[in-house]
């Protein structure tokens, strides 16, 4: 995903090896469910298996009545949700959007409306006219209205933004984006709970990008009177969400329900959120100190130990990652130029053995670019690609490379142990064809800058939902030249690239998708611009005093605290 992974890329593959039962959204897991087996994990940090805390070594002292206590790994630079790329939990728990994702029982997710009581769409399918409920308040008492959403929109473009991607669709933008002008033409207020928001041109995919974190509707009131202080001081982070941020440092965050807030009140009437670093999570949470733990940023030797097999082997909670894993390969680097050559990598890597090995069999095998939950996924892209080392040593022959080639893959030097270890098989496995790999670790600021030019030869990828939609994969990586390029692809078609350029802008929805499905088919069937892998599964473990817990739909760590229901 664009914003997550700046911090999730560090993460991608931190594997938890445990055999679990499928479960329903946001249930414990039992011993006896149907579904899917394995789980998702970590390897942040092998610290070896520990047992359980003795319970004489246990913190017995009892949290306060309506305290949730969660973890977080890394220090948040920021509470401004236009400055930052991944610092989530105040705006995902403090701000409110226009829409939100639903999570279905049958693990399905739906765009249901948030702010927004009604909406239409113009003939042209460019201009949306959204009608917002007339009885939500900020935090401070006073009422959220339609200058709040232009005002929150227009910020996201400002030149200084973090968040354009999700507002550049709106007509206008470029002038904002400039700093010519401050609002763009194409946000017109009506009065207080009606707006008008007119597109460059038609998107079937704006409305799921209205229900991102990136489209928080913020209080212009506060942002103004706040000025350099907004982002840093909670007095002026005022939302119409379900909580108040009363206490902020980078290492803590303290929320309390939010008494104006218009929907169900939460169960969790207080929320500490503190970074405390994986190694230690597991050993807090044996202690009674946290009431959720995230099972990505742990041992997976621990999960399956103490967790999977332990007194808590019923309270894990899974979540399908809506995410890409893959390994890109530069179309423009000799010989990786060659389609025979790259269909012999794709067929080469087994798969399903670095799932088993690395994760325990916890994800899913994927054969395109969109994964499975997300929509634009079907079922008649997967299955096509199979490992065939055989088939791929003939193809490597007639391709002109029976001797093998050389094959540079560059890796970041923080990068996960599961990680190294997915890079090594794959190594192993593309040497049996005889493709010589050499791995190249490094660090983050070089690394990124020779991706972002097109100038790295293969490297591991993830790329985790931003919004409900398969635009958000497509368009990212084959949207334009300059898009491919920014990954490292370097594909070339610009055909394909007017293609997916074009299908943002089919308002038939069966035939939107069959033209993604396509498009999916012609990329990495017909052209194998990369390898893809599979996505993986991510298990929380829930404390006795929790009852239930709803996570991110796109399998984000970032939690929404109104989806803990205490007991």
């Amino acid at each position: 995903m664009r914003q997550l992974s700046k911090r999730l890329m560090r993460l991608a593959a931190l594997g938890v090896a445990v055999m679990l039962t499928g479960c329903g959204a946001g249930q414990p897991m039992g011993a006896g469910g149907a579904g899917d087996t394995g789980a998702a994990g970590a390897e942040a940090g092998e610290i070896g298996s520990q047992t359980e805390v003795p319970a004489e070594k246990q913190d017995t002292s009892a949290p306060a009545e309506g305290l949730l206590r969660i973890a977080v790994d890394e220090e948040q630079e920021t509470m401004d949700i236009d400055r930052t790329s991944g610092d989530y939990a105040v705006p995902l728990n403090v701000y409110d959007r226009l829409f939100e994702v639903q999570q279905n029982l049958d693990g399905s997710t739906e765009l249901i409306p948030s702010l927004v009581k009604e909406y239409s769409l113009s003939e042209d399918g460019r201009t949306y006219h959204f009608t917002l409920r007339d009885d939500v308040l900020f935090s401070d008492g006073s009422k959220l209205t339609a200058r709040d959403v232009a005002f929150s929109f227009s910020r996201m473009l400002q030149p200084e933004s973090s968040q354009t991607d999700f507002a550049d669709a709106i007509l206008g933008a470029e002038a904002v984006m400039s700093g010519e002008v401050e609002t763009p033409e194409g946000i017109r207020v009506i009065n207080d709970t009606q707006i008008e928001i007119t597109l460059k041109a038609p998107f079937a995919g704006y409305l799921p990008q209205l229900a991102t974190p990136s489209c928080s509707i913020l209080c212009e009131k506060s942002v103004r009177e706040g000025g350099d202080a907004f982002g840093t001081d909670p007095a002026y982070s005022i939302g119409s969400g379900p909580y108040i941020v009363t206490e902020w440092r980078p290492d803590f965050m303290r929320f309390v329900a939010n008494p104006y807030y218009w929907g169900e009140a939460p169960s969790a009437k207080e929320v500490e959120a503190r970074v405390i670093p994986p190694v230690m999570m597991h050993r807090a949470f044996q202690n009674r100190e946290l009431d959720i733990l995230d099972g990505q940023l742990i041992n997976r030797k621990l999960l399956e130990k103490d967790y999977a097999r332990g007194r808590y082997r019923n309270r894990i909670v899974r979540k399908s990652n809506v995410e890409l894993r893959c390994l890109i390969l530069n179309n423009e680097f000799e010989p990786l130029d060659n389609v025979k050559v790259r269909k012999a990598i794709q067929m080469a890597i087994d798969r399903e053995k670095i799932l088993k090995t690395v994760y325990g069999g916890g994800g899913t095998i994927m054969d395109g670019i969109f994964p499975k939950g997300l929509i634009g996924y079907t079922k008649d892209n997967q299955g096509w690609l199979q490992y065939d080392p055989e088939q791929a040593k003939k193809l490597l022959a007639d391709a002109g490379y029976a001797d093998g080639f050389s094959l540079e893959v560059a890796a970041n030097v923080e990068e996960s142990v599961a990680d190294k270890t997915v890079l090594h098989m794959i190594s192993q496995d593309l040497e049996e064809i005889g493709i010589r790999v050499s791995i190249v670790n490094y660090d983050e600021s070089p690394r990124n800058y020779l991706r972002k030019r097109g100038l790295i030869m293969c490297y591991l990828a993830r790329w985790v939902a931003d919004d409900n939609d398969p635009d958000n994969f497509l368009y990212t990586f084959f949207g334009s030249r300059e898009n491919s390029v920014y990954r490292s692809v370097n594909y070339g078609d610009e055909s394909l690239f007017q293609r997916v350029v074009d299908a943002r802008s089919i308002v038939q929805e069966e035939k939107r998708l069959a033209e993604y499905a396509a498009i999916e088919k012609k990329l990495f069937q017909d052209e194998a611009v990369w390898v893809p892998l599979y996505s993986c599964y991510h298990d929380y473990v829930i404390g006795e005093r929790v009852s239930s817990f709803t996570p991110y739909w796109a399998g984000w760590h970032s939690i929404i605290y109104k989806d803990v229901v205490l007991k």
